[in-house]
């Protein structure tokens, strides 16, 4: 589990929980320099897992997430007081992707991924990234701190 101000980052295959180990990543100065959290949460897929829902949630955050989605990104973002949290995926998710073998949703807490019987082995990427305070001039640092595809 990755303690936020928030709440607690937790990681949920099928429904249950799993263990993660949470990568603390240094900030990127050109996109996000000010940030006070950024993360990297890695779950390992393999074809043989089949179908599995694998998401990405505080399960006790009681404000409502907006979508932030980019090019390649996935991200959902919670506002409460002075804190900006964004949770990010890797992907586009469509009902059906062209391009890549899986998918996934937006939650009330979080966001998921969907893996299909051909998706192939591989990892899935959530970034958790958090700013304190959150001003209308550092608001888009989240986003791009949770962006997997800037991370290692």
């Amino acid at each position: 589990m990755l303690l936020t101000p928030l709440g607690t980052v937790k990681v949920f295959v099928n429904d249950k929980e799993v263990e993660f180990t949470a990568i603390k990543l240094d900030n990127l100065e050109m996109v996000c320099p000010n940030v006070n959290g950024r993360y990297l949460i890695q779950y390992e897929y393999k074809i043989e897992f089949k179908n599995q829902e694998i998401k990405c949630c505080i399960p006790s955050i009681d404000v409502k997430g907006e979508m932030e989605c980019g090019e390649r990104l996935e991200a959902i973002s919670f506002y409460k007081n002075d804190i900006k949290l964004t949770i990010g995926a890797e992907g586009e998710f469509t009902d059906y992707p062209k391009y890549i073998d899986f998918s996934g949703d937006y939650l009330s807490n979080g966001i998921q991924y969907a893996a299909f019987q051909t998706t192939a082995d591989r990892n899935f990427n959530f970034g958790v990234c958090w700013i304190q305070p959150c001003t209308e001039e550092n608001d888009t640092q989240t986003w791009f701190g949770a962006d997997p595809n800037l991370m290692p």
